[in-house]
This record gives structure tokens, sequence and C-alpha cells, in this order.
């Protein structure tokens, strides 16, 4: 099967013969010795002429071929290349055998390529074999759990929703703590780039099924030639390329639903349940349930009306399908790859969906034996309708469906949707899905142009240009009551526009057979700008509801721009002697417009070296062990992911007096420069059996100096704040990671793979200061000496059993009802202290089973909807939760809930509390995928180049101990309103020809 799975990449064929020189015609059949297999693809050349045809899907070949000529050259990517003498024979069958020196995994890096045997830095990657049949929107979200150190957390399960990734932890407070995504070689634009929607995620645009690999550079010796953006580790996307040969398609389809992830019989109460609930909490605050005067009734009559399980109403199931068609082929000159796809994601609750198209066109062509050029030119629109996630906010259906009471209508009589819900402010989320608008339109474009020129053998100089752009519409608008003739719209405009020229030269030469050197330089040019209309219209048309149909003296408008720049100068230096010894320089000079006018030049460096033990003369009798290597890395990375003019004296409007004018906001600092991150990186390579078994393990630090944070300052100097470059930051870990082969027959094949992470962050300087309030909420704080993000909760104890009231740890350890005398504490941290993932996959004569487990342990969770949907009675017009029906009855009670009073007031359910702070460890069945691959012999007869089915389940189940719908929260660990994880069940079929 091995030569099937690089037949697309395979060999040249070409060549006439240009002397006139009678011919004669040699049929034959290339095969496998491995299992007897034709060989697709196989080069047959005349040696020593230009003459040449490749083996049909039969591994048939019929070549013409000049009496004069001696031999014939048979090969394949992955074989031993075989000569073989004509010898008057016009029927030569071959077999070839496999090579497993050409086998060496090649991975690309930074600027180029390398085999494994040859890195120096720390580097993790996938194949698109890896990520091709999951259902995932965006390429971000298929890399969880599949590389050690690489932490992909969601903060929300929607579609079209981008992820937070973070390489060997968190290496910023106020500047960007995600990595640089580079495609092709050109760096792209990511996150969220819609105005309104939760669902603009830039990387969307990106056909997973378009990509060839992932490489994940993560220390400093494989990033830092990226300089001022690699201090959070790069992400190489390559896309996929044509080959030589006849134009091949592939056309996949995929359809699947997917439901609310709910594995830990997380439930709100029914009405019976709230009922008697409450009942207990009226009684206990010494009042009548029964009495309509006595300010709570809630008589036992409301059962008798119609209950409405909210969650149920909101939700659905969610149905997802995609559609897919590509081909790939080329000659000796030329190259392409093309796709096409839709794919169309309908949320699990009413009014989320996500739809996108991508059209992709890759092109090689080779002008002359020396010069080369290419284009790799992606489209995508996508299309999301959106509600109010993300949020407390009464039109989130997923905070909404579990606080509206069980017994309010959800219909009128006449079957239009219930507004009138005074629990929820009268506002119904399946109207506000129906009748309100709230999306987002986005056309992306991503273009490179590359030219390539050999002038001579072992030098190439390569200029690379790419265009990037996003343009958004987006809308937001809120219909009025059944009957109302007004509505308030809000609509958008921006566009993003990222302009790249990146321009290399290399050298590569190897000098008496044993020194092999590489040296690189290269200069690279960036412009990225952003402009926004925003316009606010209230009392728009019912029936035109645009802009133009407000009252004009009510319409708003804003408009916002902003522009940045880099221009870099950078070169690598490769030298191995003897590919056992090998040595790598970087360094990349920085100069961005983010900076002060004093510092906006910076130097990034990085050196490494490794020792391939396994080529030393003393390990030759060592057969069982194939790779041996040891490596070390030191380096300077940089960190200018900050908003735009920081360093600038900006100015804002005001009115005073009935005249609009301008004031200062913030002061410049002509002396403002990078982050830097300073890492060390140790590792071991091991490889056995033939590299049937492959392992690594790195440990590394990594301290951030001079970050970029807003200091208090004198409030004589006319502001606040000022931003700066202050304080440090640790992070140090070890990971693991091993992959290999358990079985190999000719029939069975069984794989298996595991990798762990362990990293710790510790805050070691924030100037001036010890501490520093998170700047979303004030429950998180940055401590020095603890880790990036610590929880600084009140110490809640639990129930007095003879009372039932809430008890506090005070600060000498005594025991208080009064919250007010409550310590406050640091109460661990959302940051994971291992993470990993375990893969298995089983091939079978066609049929293939594959799983794959990621897991988390030792973060926290802080589950703020508790406040609302646990509120010890408090929340008395608000549903809530099962698990507040274990709850304090009589004296003697222990492990439960305060008592219930309606109307509580002691301050029991406060979120700020170490009550609803729980364990998010987790392990998650992220993948399962059975497949079927038709025999070639079955395939051939119906004129096909290959049939697969496969169904798959996502998320399929989650093991945790967390008391909702999902243990995922964001990488803060304390999400609110989120859009719970889904789980997905998808078929699909895929087809060659």
């Amino acid at each position: 099967m091995k030569r099937l799975c690089v037949f697309l990449v395979s060999v040249v064929f070409v060549g006439i013969n240009l002397l006139q020189a009678q011919t004669v015609q040699i049929t034959g059949t290339v095969t496998s010795a491995e299992d007897g297999m034709p060989v697709p693809g196989a080069s047959v050349f005349v040696k020593g002429t230009s003459i040449g045809v490749a083996s049909d899907m039969d591994g048939k070949y019929d070549i013409s071929v000049p009496t004069s000529a001696t031999t014939l050259v048979f090969s394949f990517i992955g074989m031993q290349t075989q000569e073989v003498v004509i010898g008057g024979r016009t029927v030569i069958n071959v077999v070839l055998a496999s090579d497993a020196t050409q086998l060496e995994e090649v991975i690309v890096v930074a600027y180029g390529t390398v085999k494994r045997e040859g890195r120096t830095g720390s580097i993790s990657s996938v194949n698109n074999e890896a990520i091709a049949e999951l259902p995932a929107s965006s390429v971000d979200k298929m890399l969880t759990g599949k590389m050690a150190g690489v932490q992909i957390t969601a903060s929300s399960g929607q579609p079209g929703a981008d992820s937070q990734i973070r390489i060997r932890g968190t290496s910023s407070i106020n500047a960007g703590s995600e990595p640089l995504w580079v495609v092709d070689g050109i760096p792209i634009m990511r996150g969220n780039q819609s105005y309104f929607t939760n669902t603009g995620n830039a990387l969307a645009s990106l056909n997973p099924n378009d990509i060839e690999s992932i490489t994940v550079l993560k220390d400093a010796a494989a990033a830092s030639v990226y300089g001022s953006r690699a201090a959070n580790g790069v992400i190489l996307v390559t896309t996929k390329s044509g080959s030589t040969g006849k134009a091949k398609f592939n056309a996949r389809t995929k359809f699947g639903v997917s439901q609310l992830a709910n594995d830990n019989n997380f439930g709100i109460m029914s009405g019976e349940q709230l009922l008697g609930f409450q009942r207990d909490a009226i009684v206990n605050a010494g009042r009548n349930p029964d009495d309509p005067f006595g300010g709570y009734y809630r008589p036992m009559s409301l059962l008798a009306q119609d209950q409405t399980n909210w969650m149920d109403h909101f939700t659905r199931l969610g149905q997802m399908s995609e559609y897919e068609i590509n081909a790939a082929g080329g000659t000796d000159r030329s190259k392409f790859y093309t796709s096409l796809a839709y794919h169309k994601n309908e949320g699990v609750f009413y009014g989320v969906d996500f739809n996108k198209f991508t059209a992709r066109v890759n092109a090689d062509y080779k002008l002359t034996d020396k010069f080369e050029v290419g284009a790799r030119m992606n489209i995508g629109y996508t299309e999301s309708n959106d509600v109010a996630m993300q949020s407390l906010y009464y039109v989130n259906p997923a905070f909404a469906g579990m606080t509206i009471l069980p017994w309010t209508r959800a219909y009128n009589e006449d079957g239009t949707h219930n507004i009138q819900i005074p629990e929820n402010s009268n506002t119904n989320p399946r109207f506000a899905a129906e009748y309100d608008d709230q999306f987002e339109k986005q056309y992306r474009f991503q273009g490179t142009y590359f030219l390539s020129w050999k002038p001579i053998d072992g030098l190439e100089i390569k200029s690379n240009n790419s265009g990037e752009g996003t343009f958004g519409e987006g809308r937001r608008y809120w219909a009025p009551d059944y009957g109302g003739a007004t509505g308030t719209l809000q609509t958008s405009n921006l566009r993003y526009i990222q302009l790249t020229t990146s321009n290399t030269a290399t050298y590569s030469k190897i000098f008496d057979e044993v020194h092999s050197v590489r040296v690189l330089a290269g200069q690279e040019a960036m412009r990225r700008t952003y402009n926004s209309y925003y316009i606010y219209s209230p009392d728009v048309d019912v029936l035109i509801p645009h802009p133009s149909t407000a009252p004009a003296d009510k319409d708003y408008g804003r408009y916002s721009y902003n522009a940045r720049t880099l221009m870099s100068f950078f070169g690598i230096l490769d030298y191995n002697y003897n590919t056992k010894y090998y040595l790598q320089a970087s360094m990349r000079y920085d100069g961005s417009s983010l900076f002060g006018s004093a510092n906006q030049w910076g130097l990034f460096w990085s050196v490494g070296g490794s020792w391939n033990i396994h080529n030393e003369d003393f390990m030759q009798d060592v057969t069982f062990m194939n790779l041996l290597k040891l490596r070390a890395s030191y380096g300077i990375n940089g960190n200018d992911n900050i908003n735009a003019y920081q360093a600038y004296g900006v100015y804002t409007s005001v009115a005073y007096n009935g005249v609009v004018g301008m004031r200062p906001s913030t002061p410049s600092n002509d002396n403002l420069s990078w982050e830097k991150n300073s890492t060390y990186n140790v590792g071991l390579d091991l490889g056995f059996f033939d590299g049937k078994v492959n392992a690594s393990i790195d440990a590394y630090n990594r301290v951030t100096e001079d970050m970029l944070l807003s200091k208090q300052v004198p409030q004589t100097s006319g502001f606040s704040s000022n931003f700066m470059n202050i304080g440090s930051l640790l992070n140090q870990g070890i990971e693991f990671q091993v992959d290999g082969e358990i079985i190999r027959t000719n029939d069975l094949v069984w794989t298996a793979g595991f990798n762990i992470a362990y990293n710790r962050t510790e805050l070691l300087d924030l100037g001036d200061t010890e501490e520093m309030a998170f700047a979303d909420d004030s429950r998180l704080r940055h401590t020095v000496g603890k880790s990036m993000y610590t929880f600084y909760l009140k110490d809640y104890y639990g129930v007095n059993p003879s009372t039932g009231q809430a008890l506090w740890r005070t600060e000498d350890g005594e025991l208080t009802s009064d919250y007010n005398k409550g310590a406050w504490i640091y109460a661990g941290s959302p940051e994971p202290k291992f993470m990993g993932g375990v893969n298995t996959s089983v091939s079978w004569k066609g049929l293939n089973l594959s799983a794959f487990v990621e897991f988390k342990q030792g973060n926290h969770v802080l589950i703020v909807e508790n406040r609302y949907i646990q509120a010890d009675g408090n929340q008395m017009s608000m549903n809530q939760t099962t698990g507040a029906l274990n709850y304090w009855k009589q004296p003697g009670d222990t492990g439960v809930n305060p008592k219930p009073i309606a109307g509580q007031s002691s301050n029991s359910y406060t979120f700020a509390s170490t009550r609803w702070l729980e364990d998010g460890s987790y392990a998650r069945i992220k993948d399962i995928t059975l497949s079927y691959t038709l025999p070639q012999n079955i395939t051939n007869q119906m004129k096909l180049g290959g049939l697969k089915v496969f169904v798959s389940a996502t998320n399929a189940f989650t093991f945790h101990d967390v008391n909702f719908w999902d243990p995922e929260r964001g990488v803060t660990g304390m999400g609110t309103g989120i859009y719970p994880m889904t789980k997905s069940f998808i078929g699909g079929i895929e087809l060659s020809f």
C-alpha cells in the first residue's frame, strides 16, 4: 500500500528522441517486492537519454527504445532504482524493492525542509492523513492533542469559532500569546475578524483537505528566524502540489448530525423539582408559598400548566454536509493542484449556522532548467448566522435555556412565540432567532506568486510575494414586538489587507563528501491595514430595515483605521559533518512601526546543535537502534503582537459645552520595544527497529522579559497609566512523544502513538507591583511567584450541619457565616499541569479503525453561571440546576448545598467563591473513524482509481467531573454563557478517478 500513498507525488516521465533513429517497442510490468502489487507511476527511462514513460495504474508500461540503447532505468519514490540490460528482449518485467533511505521523513521548517535526522530544534508535525476525515470547520480545531506541548482550547463549540492556541504555555500578559501561522512560506492573518459574530475565524478559509502537512516550531532554534513574531511559536502549513502524470480527480462528500455534549448528566430542574425547591425556600424564609399576597406565591397548580424544557426548546439536532472535488496532475514542466469545496454546518441552537465555500489553485511551471515560477491562490466565502452567545444576556439561548421557568409557556394560543417572559426581560431567544438578524458575510483571498532562479549549481534565488485580504459585511437587527413599526439596526463593513514580500538566496554545497553547508540570506517586508465602518440606526422601518429608513438625526456612525508595517533582514547557516554533527545558527533584524522611534529595530537570533550518535562507529553493532540524536539550542525571539499606536501619544474626540474638540487619550513612549523570549531547549530523538518505533523527549526553559504592560503612572502626568516594557515571566516544561508500529503483516497493520507535556508558568517580576488584576475579570490575578493566571476567590468551607448556613474560612483559619469576614485566597490556575493525546489505528484488508483521545489534567474552571442557576433561593425568578436539589434539610446534613431561602442575602451563591471552582481535568474521545477502501482489482473493474467509505464520531465521550455541559471554558477557565461543546456523527464517501 505504500506505493499508492506516494503515487500523487511520484516521478517524471517525458521525452521524445530528437534523433531520427530506428526504435523497438518494449513492454512490461513494474511490481513491488513488498507485496507483489503493481506500482503505478513508476518511471521507465532509456539510460543516457531523455526518453521515458510512466507505468499505468496496473503497473504496465510501453516504451519505444532506440535499437542502439542497452539499458532501461526503473525508479519510483521510496523504492530502489534498478538498471536492467535490454539484451534484445521486448518484454521486461521488473520488481522494485523498498528503499528505507529514500523513505526518511522530510519535515518542512522555516524557509526550507530538513530530514528528520538533520533537525536541531524542537519540531512536531502531522500530515494530511491525520486530519483529512475530521468534520471540523477550520484547521486549528483539528490539531487538538496531536502534538506534545501544543494546547488547543475551545472557548466555544459554535461552528466557525476560532480556538485558543498555546505552544509551551502562555508567554505574555498584554501582548498576544497566539502562534504565528505561515502558509506556503508566507505569514498570514488569524483570529476572529468579524465585527458582530463569534464566527469570523480567518483560518476557516483554509480547506483542511488542501493541506499536505503541518509543522509546529516550538523552540528558539526552530522559530527565531521569524524574529519579532516567533515568541509564541510558529505553525507552518504546506498545501498540496501537483504531480507528474495524468490528471487525477478526487471527490469527497460528508453528511452528519451534532448534538449538545452532556456526558456528565448535567441537567436543569423540571417543573415539579423546581416547585418543590422553591416552596421549601419560601418556607425557610418564613413565608407561605400558597399565600397570593405573601411575596412568593408558588401554588401547586403551577404544575397543571403546560411545562417547557427550555433548553430542549432552544436546541435541535444540528446537521452538517460537505462536498469537495480536487484534481492534480502535471508534466515534466508543469504541475497543478486545484480544489473546490462547500461546507454547511447548522448549529445545535436555532439561529446559528456557518457556511463556507473555498477554492484553491496551486500551479508550478519550469520556464527553463534554471527558472521556475509558481502560484498559490485560495479564495473563501463564509456566511455565519449568530445569536448573542458568550454572554449572560437574555437573548443567549445557552443561558436563557437554563433560567426561564418551566411553567412559562413557549407559544401563545395563536401559535406565535411567547415574548411575555418577565424572568427573561420579556425576551424569547426563539423569537430572536426567527426575526432578528445577526450575521457576517466575509470574502477572503490569499494569493502567493513565486519566482525561483538557479543560476549555478547549489544556488537558488527565490522571490515570494503575497497578497491577503478579508472583506466583511455585518448586520445586527433587533425586530420589534409583534405589530411594531420600527426596529433597531446596526451595520458594519470591514477590510483587512496584508501585503508581504519575502526574498531569499540559498546556497548549498557538499565539500570533500563530508562537509555539508547551507547558507540562506533573506529580506522580508509586510504591511497590514484595517478599516471599518459602523452605523447605528434606531427606528428603521420594519418593512425596509436599512439605515436609510431611520431618522437622520438619530443615526450614528463610526470609522476606524489602523496600519502596521514590518521590515526584516535575516540569515540562516546550516552545517553538518558527515551526517554526524549538525550546527544551525539564525539571525533576524526586525523593524516594526508598532514601537517607539527610539526602539523600532530589534535583533533576534538562535544557535542549535545536534549529534547523531547512531552514526558513530561504536554504534554500528547496535542494530535495533536506527536513530539516537542529542539536540541542544538557545535563542531569543520577540513579540510585537500588540494594538497599533500604543507607543504614540493618541488623541480622542470629546464634546465640551456643545463644541467638539480633541484631547490627549494616551501618552507617548518613544522607548517602547519588543517583549523578548530567551529559550533553552535540550532534546533526545530515538528510533528503533528500522524506524518502526520513534520517540522524542524535550526539556525547555523560556523566560519572557521586557513584557508589554500597562503601568500606573502619577495622575499629575495627566494620565492614569502608560504602556511600557516591564516585568518577566517563566515557562518551563518537559515533552514526550512516541509513535510506532505494533504489528505489520501483508494484511494487518496496527500503529499507536502517545504524547504528554508538562508546563509550569511563574510570574517573576511585575515592575514596582506584586500583583495585577486580569484585564477582563478581577477573579483572576497575575501575581509574582504564582502561575500566569491564578484564581483569587473567597475561601468557601461548606455548610454548617446545624443551621444549613454557608461557612467561610477566615484569615486566621476560623469558620464564619459572615461572607465579609471570609478570607481571599489564591485558589488554583486554569492552566493544565499535563496535557496530551493517545492515538491508534488498525488496518486489515482495506478496513481501517482509528481512534484518538486527548486529555488535560490539573487545571481549574470557574462555573460563573452557578451564581444564577444554583443561587440557594436568591434567584426565585430563574430555573435552577438539578445539582441544587442536594441541599440542607435537617440538622446533621453534611456534604450538601446551603439551606435555600427565598431572597437569600448571605452571599452563599457569589461567583467569587471557591464553591464554584472545579477540577477541569478531562479525557475526551476526540475522534473515532471506521473506513473501508475497496480492493484495487475491484475499483479497476469499475474504472475508478479508488473508493473509500467512512463513518466517524467527534467528541464521542468526555470523562470529567465538572458539573456543567462540558469542562472546556477557554484559556482563562471561566467563559460565561458559552456555546457548549457538541458531539458529531459523520458519514462520507471518497472517490478517485
